[in-house]
């Protein structure tokens, strides 16, 4: 290798060492958080995480949007979640179900109302609760609380209802100052009411009050151990959240008005500009085409203005001469004039002969007389 070659190498190689040192040596290494929206599957379904988690515990999860005395009725499950504005309540289903949980099915039932007179006009519902002693009170903040000070750590109930229970049989209540959640026992079953489960959402099930409650309902065993030993699944009857789409995004970020104006001026001045007006279609009168000989006399004065009219004159002749080669041969130039008057059909003494031969002999070519020639020329090679 070239000496040159080694030492540029050897300048290159200790640089990059240098670098790699000083690199190792000053600069650090951080993690970056980089926040990751969530996906649309994740924004439609708030219970995305739950699902996933029973289903990973062996406990199948189906959901349908909304239910009925027969949704109950036909159910498989023993383990039914209803988000109570998404079920058809009627005496015939309150009635149902309280017979359906003593004979073993495990009801959780999420009180979502956000309007006070919705819930306290459900006459079945009100009669449910009342058949397990659960008196419902509503009139709360919509949302959850989060109070750092509390001396422990509380799972995120919903404040709309709070709950008084007669305390008679097996009975659990959950909240910190006002009861937010109740589960009560009867037969082999059992029924648990709460407000809206903020502890069961995606983004707040992680937290440990929050995973330990979902726990001990939804996937922890009964007595018997038959949900661990069966991996019995759930029916959710509950609803989906409205993602934001594109209509959605616009309206929170702008002004959707101002692109609706917009796109209609642009479509209405891409129809005036490609529409033509109404009333007849103006036609362009066709004019007849020049005379053969104006044609000529243009192409005359052409030739004549760069004094090649002599040039044009040879050319027809040359064809002449190859297609009447083609067919005899001629021992001079006069058999061949002879034989293209014949063809013209005229004599030497008429003035097209005496144009023809003059051509032909190549003498000097008079303006007046090139309209006349070429139209000549032409008519000997259409009989030819």
């Amino acid at each position: 290798m070239n000496r040159n070659h080694l030492i540029g190498l050897a300048v290159v190689v200790a640089v990059l060492g240098i670098l790699t040192f000083l690199a190792w040596r000053f600069l650090e290494i951080h993690p970056r958080q980089r926040w990751v929206s969530p996906s649309r599957e994740a924004r439609a379904n708030e219970y995305l995480v739950l699902d996933r988690w029973l289903q990973g515990l062996g406990h199948p999860v189906r959901v349908v949007r909304s239910g009925n005395l027969s949704t109950i009725s036909t159910a498989e499950e023993r383990q039914i979640f209803i988000q109570a504005s998404l079920f058809q309540w009627t005496p015939e289903a309150a009635a149902a179900l309280a017979r359906w949980i003593e004979e073993g099915g495990r009801l959780f039932l999420a009180l979502d109302y956000q309007e006070n007179w919705e819930f306290l006009s459900n006459t079945a519902l009100l009669s449910l609760l009342g058949e397990f002693g659960i008196e419902a009170r509503t009139g709360g903040p919509g949302g959850f609380r989060h109070n750092p000070e509390l001396p422990f750590e509380e799972a995120a109930f919903g404040l709309r209802f709070s709950f008084e229970v007669a305390q008679n049989g097996d009975t659990l209540t959950l909240g910190y100052d006002t009861t937010r959640l109740v589960q009560v026992h009867r037969g082999t079953g059992s029924l648990t009411v709460s407000g809206r489960p903020f502890f069961l959402l995606s983004p707040n099930i992680g937290h440990a009050p929050n995973t330990r409650l979902a726990w001990a309902i939804f996937a922890a065993p009964d007595t018997t151990g038959a949900l661990a030993a069966n991996g019995q699944g759930w029916l959710f009857i509950r609803g989906t959240a409205r993602t934001q789409g594109l209509l959605g995004t616009l309206f929170r970020h702008g002004n959707l008005a101002v692109v609706a104006v917009s796109a209609l001026v642009l479509i209405a001045v891409g129809f005036w500009a490609v529409i033509p007006l109404f009333g007849l279609i103006r036609r362009d009168d066709e004019r007849p085409e020049k005379p053969l000989r104006e044609r000529f006399a243009a192409e005359g004065r052409f030739f004549k203005t760069y004094g090649a009219l002599g040039f044009y004159r040879d050319a027809y002749i040359k064809e002449i001469r190859r297609r009447f080669a083609g067919k005899e041969e001629f021992s001079s130039d006069d058999e061949l004039i002879e034989r293209a008057l014949n063809v013209l059909r005229v004599t030497s003494a008429e003035k097209e002969g005496r144009l023809l031969i003059s051509a032909f002999r190549k003498e000097p070519i008079k303006y007046r007389d090139f309209p006349k020639m070429t139209a000549i020329f032409k008519t000997i090679l259409e009989r030819i």
